[in-house]
């Protein structure tokens, strides 16, 4: 039965006077559409509801009895309120109520119902009006630019993909720290910024280009029959309208960077190839922006297990570290071998039980900044370890490897001093190592947290010194009590009369200023007597004197 054709409805009934209007409308939305008699209390629904729910026919006696079961269960009661007071209460405008409803696909999607009571010309109540609009139907454009939105993007693609012949190109265009613009301007000069740059863009690119907006900063693109050259002046043209964006309030300048892959080359499919444009533009941002990057299965197979190992290590310190552990390195008194302490190096297990290379996740670990967390686990676990061997050697020293974020964390000193205090330990007995791999750029901030470490006992080393830039800056600037020479300056200190002569005169200029000087990387005997004899170094670490070890083997040194 069709709306047109209501054999159920008496002649007289408001449904059989609207039932033109009604199929009209119905054909113009999505929306589901009904309508009570409130005389005879029939209900008139569109036909959707027939399509999607398996109702029986466009003339119902209950509506509710109905579509209850497919309201989702914590919200029946809002529905059942809602169309309790439309059809008792005579005095309303109208009605709304939001509820979850089972869609064709098994799951459940919010929708939003209207009522709205509808009077004849003597002012009385003559049926009540009903509409049921989904609440995620996606919009198809970007507000603020006025671009397709990435549906629009995805649909598009798509459908060009569709043809095996077909090639070319899909872009990802992201702007480089634009949330600064934002951030410092305000959203409403950020947002005439965005339909500049979106205009910009498009002025630029060939007119059987499209751009599209994917998400806040992201734009997308393809481009059929492209090669990456053609990929790379086109995107030179996007760098060049993009140096300065002019606004009446004022002028800003902004960068972006690229990705790209290719079809049928790189994958057929739509969700893949956007997923790879993507990977080449954050790997466009770690080069240091402003510059395209093409898809390379290598490269992506390498930030593929990049991401792995980062959301093993986050599920490791959800677990409390459990996969890291720490090994501890001997270190010596030059003048005469004896051990004096030690420095706790962390270690880690990966998946399949092998031990990763520090280089590997160190360096993963500071950029995530999962460094604080695990950090806090280091200094712990390596006082807890030193108190214990203090049982063995009273003056026991431990070296402990921190990070320029862990400085910058604000609960880091109140950390570290209830940690001392809770384990009884000498502060004088550990120092705290801040490798020179970090770029330190406010020598103030970095001197002011170390004098409170300084005041509360801890010593300071400097450690792979030599190794960056600057490092008579590092001197003048840092205020510390070790330096630790790297072990790249002690390879060839026998057969290199420059290598002897640099770490003999660094020694000699560091004694100068009261810092004590540690020489990493020892391995050889004849390389130790030269660094004790003549360059009269204060302590030795490296191979020559003991590997990193585990705690219960490194504890035999100590009780032997």
């Amino acid at each position: 039965m069709s709306v047109n054709d209501l054999p159920q409805v008496a002649e007289n009934s408001p449904l059989n006077k609207i039932k033109d209007y009604f199929s009209a409308l119905q054909n113009s939305t999505e929306d589901y559409l009904f309508v009570v008699d409130y005389e005879t209390n029939k209900i008139l629904i569109s036909d959707n509801f027939i399509t999607d729910f398996d109702f029986p026919s466009n003339v119902v006696d209950d509506v509710s009895e109905l579509l209850i079961p497919f309201i989702h269960a914590e919200d029946r009661e809002t529905y059942e309120e809602a169309m309790k007071t439309a059809l008792d209460e005579g005095d309303f405008e109208s009605i709304t109520c939001e509820f979850r409803l089972l869609r064709i696909n098994g799951e459940y999607g919010w929708v939003n119902l209207r009522l709205s009571p509808c009077m004849n010309e003597y002012g009385e109540r003559e049926f009540l009006s009903g509409v049921i609009s989904r609440m995620d139907i996606e919009v198809k454009a970007d507000f603020v630019t006025g671009l397709l939105n990435r549906t629009s993007f995805y649909n598009e693609l798509e459908d060009e993909l569709s043809d095996e012949t077909h090639h070319g190109a899909v872009v990802v265009i992201g702007l480089d720290n634009f949330n600064v613009i934002n951030e410092t301007y305000g959203h409403h000069f950020g947002d005439a910024a965005l339909r500049q740059i979106a205009q910009n863009i498009t002025n630029v690119l060939p007119p059987d280009i499209k751009l599209f907006k994917i998400n806040s900063y992201l734009f997308g693109m393809f481009m059929p029959d492209a090669m990456p050259e053609e990929v790379e002046i086109i995107f030179s043209s996007v760098q060049l309208c993009m140096r300065e964006i002019r606004n009446v309030e004022d002028t800003i300048y902004c960068t972006a960077s690229a990705g790209a892959c290719f079809y049928p080359h790189d994958a057929r499919d739509y969700i893949t190839l956007i997923r790879y444009a993507e990977v080449a533009l954050e790997i466009a941002r770690q080069k240091g922006r402003d510059q395209i990057c093409f898809f390379e299965k290598e490269t992506y197979d390498r930030w593929r297990y990049d991401i792995g190992m980062q959301n093993l290590m986050q599920n490791s310190i959800a677990r409390g570290c459990e996969d890291f552990f720490l090994c501890y390195q001997p270190q010596v008194n030059a003048k005469d071998g004896s051990l004096i302490g030690a420095e706790a190096l962390l270690r880690w297990y990966d998946k399949d039980g092998s031990v990763v290379a520090p280089m590997q996740f160190i360096p993963m670990l500071e950029k995530s900044r999962m460094i604080i967390p695990v950090g806090h686990w280091i200094i712990e676990n390596a006082i807890i370890t030193a108190k214990k061997w203090q049982e063995y050697k009273p003056d026991f020293q431990m070296s402990i490897n921190i990070s320029l974020y862990q400085l910058e964390e604000r609960m880091f000193y109140p950390f570290v001093k209830d940690c001392v205090e809770r384990h009884h330990i000498d502060p004088h007995t550990l120092t705290f190592e801040l490798t020179e791999s970090q770029s330190v750029y406010d020598w103030e901030f970095v001197n002011k947290q170390f004098a409170e470490f300084h005041e509360l006992g801890i010593k300071i080393a400097m450690d792979d010194f030599g190794t960056g830039y600057s490092s008579l800056g590092f001197l003048k600037n840092f205020t510390c009590n070790i330096i630790k020479i790297d072990r790249m300056f002690v390879q060839d200190i026998l057969t290199s009369q420059f290598d002897r002569n640099l770490v003999k005169y660094t020694i000699m200029l560091c004694h100068s200023i009261g810092m004590e000087v540690c020489i990493e990387g020892v391995e050889e005997e004849d390389a130790y007597i030269y660094l004790r004899d003549e360059c009269d170094a204060d302590q030795i670490q490296g191979f020559f004197f003991g590997h990193p070890e585990r705690e219960e083997v490194f504890v035999k040194r100590l009780q032997g």
